[in-house]
């Protein structure tokens, strides 16, 4: 598909400006000043958002998925779609004048759709900021288990509820009150830099273990259903969809043919990241025992160790105010709120912020509500960009008279029916997942699996 670089994907100037109802709170930052990120803050940005706490269950969704060529070649065979559901909504974006998700299928779909769309990125936003505020809490509870012994918890200072509300108020809370996603890009790349340490560990974990103690991995699975063990986790890993339009609206050129460079090397990096990770710790432990989350198999006191598992936490202080700006921008927008109001901006942001850190440490376990949640990832990936394509196309070409109007049809539509055929997939795991106790823990964890085991 040749139209996916260097023009628009839609032509059509039948649109207005403005989204149904008025100019959104969004549209009115789009007559400012140009400025914002370039290239390589807009990559940070997509690689920051992309890259999370699905890096960790990658090696045994390798495994889970039967083997090494498999999950690669399904991950390839995803990564086209996801690439081009990016571009997709950033050409959108263009055409209807908007900054955000919901602005741009209310503006191509009509003002009934503004609400819809809004809510499903405000909970898909919070239910990932829970899992961030958890993993957080996770990772600092191993350390201290660690250093401290199986009885931290009884130290007030080292308890989890105090060390995750302190931490995330100094390092999460500052940098979510900014109006604008660009300049998230510094502390971004920070969190990019955090996981090119986590994959180097990863590695040189696999390289030094004794090769001897190590059963073989497989390449190919024993049967076709093995396949579709990595949906999930692909779903999970590279959801950044809800972030893309926000993003590009940023861009300090925003440029659909560059925004398309950035998203294609972001994939290219996530992919490549994913695949290492994925490749070299299935190697460390072998099939079947390769554990849920890759840094709770490493037993050592290690201070390489350590310093990966505090890694983690540091990549999810960078990555919740970017899904946080995309949620808070949903909650605006339905409400009709301008965002240039600098007093409701606080008063939502904290809000949001107090009430995920009081779930977080709250409630003891949150994983079936999130499982179920995950299905919107399909959602946002594919079936969401299929519409807004599909509708573009036909407010463009009613009678589909260009060729090229005809293909991309046909591709929106089938975009629309593998979102909808992922979206079930996950959605029936999840509600299996809630039906019986799992003998393991579920292929996307983190979610409050260490609370009982650590502490005593």
């Amino acid at each position: 598909m040749d139209h996916f670089v260097g023009e628009p994907l839609f032509t059509n100037n039948l649109l207005p400006s403005s989204g149904p109802g008025g100019p959104s709170p969004s549209e009115a930052r789009n007559n400012e000043t140009r400025r914002g990120a370039g290239i390589l803050g807009t990559i940070f940005l997509i690689v920051n958002t992309t890259l999370g706490a699905g890096l960790l269950n990658f090696p045994q969704a390798f495994d889970k998925a039967g083997g090494v060529g498999t999950s690669v070649v399904a991950q390839l065979g995803f990564l086209v779609f996801i690439t081009a559901a990016l571009v997709i909504l950033a050409s959108c974006s263009n055409s209807t004048g908007t900054d955000t998700m919901q602005d741009t299928f209310a503006g191509l779909c009509g003002s009934k759709s503004l609400a819809f769309c809004g809510i499903c990125v405000a909970i898909y936003s919070f239910g990932c900021c829970l899992t961030f505020l958890i993993i957080v809490g996770d990772q600092f509870d191993r350390v201290f288990a660690t250093y401290y012994g199986l009885d931290y918890c009884h130290t007030w200072y080292l308890s989890r509820p105090f060390v995750t509300a302190l931490s995330c108020s100094m390092f999460i809370l500052p940098l979510c009150f900014f109006k604008r996603l660009d300049v998230l890009s510094y502390a971004s790349s920070v969190g990019c830099i955090t996981i090119v340490y986590v994959v180097w560990l990863i590695i040189y974990k696999s390289i030094t273990i004794q090769n001897g103690t190590v059963p073989p991995i497989k390449i190919w699975p024993d049967n076709g259903y093995e396949v579709l063990q990595i949906i999930p986790i692909i779903c999970f890993a590279y959801q950044s969809h809800m972030t893309a339009i926000p993003t590009y609206a940023c861009m300090k050129d925003r440029n659909l043919c560059k925004f398309t460079l950035c998203a294609g090397i972001s994939m290219l990096i996530c992919c490549g990241t994913y695949s290492v990770v994925g490749y070299f710790g299935y190697a460390t432990f072998g099939s079947g025992k390769v554990p849920s989350d890759i840094l709770q198999g490493y037993t050592d006191k290690s201070a390489v160790v350590t310093v990966a598992i505090i890694a983690i936490a540091v990549k999810n202080f960078t990555t919740y105010p970017i899904v946080l700006y995309c949620g808070r921008d949903a909650l605006l927008g339905i409400l009709d709120v301008s965002l240039d109001r600098i007093g409701v901006r606080v008063m939502v942001t904290l809000t949001w912020f107090v009430l995920s850190l009081v779930i977080a440490i709250l409630v003891p376990d949150i994983s079936p509500v999130i499982n179920l949640l995950g299905s919107l990832s399909a959602m946002f990936i594919f079936m969401l960009p299929g519409i807004c394509l599909l509708q573009n196309v036909f407010l463009g070409d009613p009678e589909l008279y260009l060729n090229k109007n005809r293909l991309l049809a046909i591709f929106a539509i089938f975009l629309t029916a593998l979102g909808a055929f992922v979206c079930g997939v996950v959605f029936m795991e999840a509600l299996q997942d809630l039906q019986k106790t799992p003998l393991k823990p579920p292929l996307v964890t983190g979610f409050r699996q260490l609370r009982e085991s650590l502490c005593v």
